[in-house]
């Protein structure tokens, strides 16, 4: 089954349940001037994750470099200047296996990308990809054609639409093919594969009404159904997310509500986008903006993450597994007028850590996970793994052992590969170039290593 186009829950479990402590507010700049949205992806190769965020008052779309693979970062490298710069997304747009840079701009209407042209950080001019998406404020890559290529698909605010631009492969773009002009107020949307049938589905939030809706996907190649209606009292919601979480392996839908200061979500109740009552997860999230999912304590379910700009609260909810979510558990206050949460592995310690962009202070941040992993008593250098780095075909031995499964996560938390079949090799070769963390499952334990794919 397709999963999520965009970022899934890390389900990287090392054979316990532990409880995530997050670290001290870490600045990795105060030049983001309203700092509109934190983004992760490994910019320049190097296999560590980097950081990018768009600035509204200042225009620029940057990134930030991981010095050395621990979070430590560099200075701001402009990637470009957008009037208005509403949103930033990195996806492999050209083929090419390195990460380019999308952005919308509010004021200019503009949908547009930016070719990494080196594959270590090194940006070309500004691509158009739409002028005519009237306040374009959200902007996101997905398979939405199955073409095994990365599409692109646009929210604007004032003309209400979502839009999706056919690749061919290379990074041309077709005309705006319309999902919807219903979306009042769009704000938000997220690829998922909602009914099951292995294509990609769109959820899209409407801060202008109190309806919150998704759009089928009709034949796998781009051809979209009319709203169906997830909630449809969810009051000016302003960020969604699409994630299974209540380990039944289909995708639930989250939201925040910043009228509400409410985070809630949605059981997808039959794998085919049939959606339950409204579950209410906080209702302290004072100006809600932003709901992201990830497996932050290890224990193979996805956890909450939100991000309220009134209190300055980043905070997280711990899920039991069923869907059940602890009290809130704040993280920080210290982002004031917060508008987006992230979580990647910045330190490659094999946890989840969180990115904060607030707009106040002009400030984007990361905040340690220091969960404490116990590994079982496997010696990991005893598993040989060649080559490494990889291209085609990633070979895996541990002598004495016998080797159960092989599972393959990007960074940001996906699931990109799993190996049932043959259970010491796998390949690799439609992966994008970057670093991937391999957990290998044995009779006795589990070990995780890092692989680079070239």
């Amino acid at each position: 089954m397709v999963k999520n186009s965009f970022i899934l829950g890390l389900f990287l479990s090392m054979g316990m349940a532990c409880h995530a402590q997050f670290g001290p507010q870490q600045v990795i700049t105060t030049d983001a001037a309203l700092a509109k949205m934190v983004f992760a992806a490994d910019i320049d190769g190097d296999g560590a994750i980097d950081v990018l965020s768009a600035s509204s008052s200042d225009d620029k779309i940057a990134w930030y470099k991981n010095t050395d693979g621990k979070g430590s970062f560099g200075t701001q490298n402009v990637i470009g200047l957008l009037d208005n710069v509403g949103s930033v997304h990195a996806a492999d747009l050209d083929g090419d296996t390195d990460m380019d840079i999308m952005g919308t701009s509010g004021s200019d209407d503009l949908v547009v990308w930016y070719e990494n042209l080196d594959g270590q950080g090194s940006f070309g001019s500004q691509q158009i990809i739409a002028n005519n998406a009237n306040g374009a404020f959200f902007v996101i890559a997905a398979d939405i054609d199955g073409d095994d290529d990365m599409d692109v698909i646009s929210a604007s605010d004032l003309d209400n639409k979502i839009a999706w631009y056919e690749n061919d492969g290379t990074g041309n773009f077709s005309v705006e093919q319309i999902i919807a002009t219903s979306a009042n107020n769009g704000r938000s949307i997220f690829a998922s594969d909602i009914d099951g049938d292995d294509d990609l589905d769109i959820v899209a939030s409407s801060s202008g009404s109190e309806i919150l809706t998704w759009f089928e996907n009709l034949n796998g190649l781009g051809s979209f159904g009319p709203p169906q209606i997830i909630a449809p009292t969810a009051l000016a919601t302003v960020s969604v997310f699409a994630i299974d979480l209540d380990g039944d392996d289909d995708m639930d839908v989250l939201s925040a509500a910043p009228a509400n200061d409410r985070v809630s979500w949605y059981e997808n109740l039959d794998e085919q986008g049939n959606f339950g009552p409204e579950n209410i997860i906080t209702n302290l999230a004072d100006g809600a903006n932003t709901v992201f999912s990830a497996d932050l304590d290890n224990d193979l379910d996805n956890d909450v993450l939100s991000a309220s700009a009134v209190d300055g609260k980043i905070a997280w909810y711990e899920n039991d597994g069923l869907g059940n979510f602890s009290t809130q558990q704040i993280i920080t206050t210290d982002a004031p007028g917060t508008l987006s949460v992230f979580a990647a592995d910045l330190d490659n310690d094999t946890d989840i850590d969180v990115l904060s962009a607030s707009q106040i202070d002009n400030k984007i941040a990361w905040y340690e996970n220091l969960t404490i992993l116990d590994v079982p008593a496997i010696n990991a250098s005893k598993a040989i793994i060649y080559p490494n780095p990889v291209h085609d075909t990633l070979y895996v031995d541990i002598p004495n052992e016998d080797i159960t499964q092989i599972e393959l996560y990007n960074l940001s938390g996906k699931k990109v590969q799993s190996n049932l079949n043959n259970t010491n090799q796998i390949k690799v070769t439609n992966l994008a170039a970057g670093a991937y963390l391999l957990k290998i499952y044995t009779e006795t334990g589990v070990i995780v290593k890092k692989i680079v794919k070239k």
